[in-house]
């Protein structure tokens, strides 16, 4: 992760397809050693795409994700929760209690 960050903000920095050296020097900069094989494999990876089309593409594939959880068990507790917040909006606005008159104390709290 650390090293798609580093090709990233080498990117938005304005190099259009940093290099391995750019992002071992990135990542050296912040006391960070990576790893060459995998340093690498991202530059290739990306080599003639923009980052624009890597995220696209990447949120796509997120978007696709099933993340588990039967919606027939779910679809009960919303309906109740719904029907909670309709009757809390029924409820008519209650006045807040009138002031009490001041009372003397006899210098209680003076």
């Amino acid at each position: 992760m650390q090293y798609v960050a580093a090709y990233a903000l080498l990117n938005l920095g304005g190099k259009a397809n940093p290099s391995e050296a750019d992002v071992k020097g990135l990542l050296a900069e912040v006391g960070v050693t990576g790893s060459d094989a995998e340093i690498k494999s991202l530059v290739e990876a990306l080599k003639g795409k923009s980052l624009q089309e890597v995220i696209t593409e990447g949120l796509k594939k997120v978007g696709t994700l099933s993340l588990g959880g039967g919606s027939s068990q779910a679809s009960a507790p919303v309906a109740a929760q719904a029907q909670a917040v309709k009757k809390a909006e029924e409820k008519p606005v209650e006045k807040a209690p009138e002031p009490e008159e001041d009372v003397d104390m006899g210098g209680l709290f003076d």
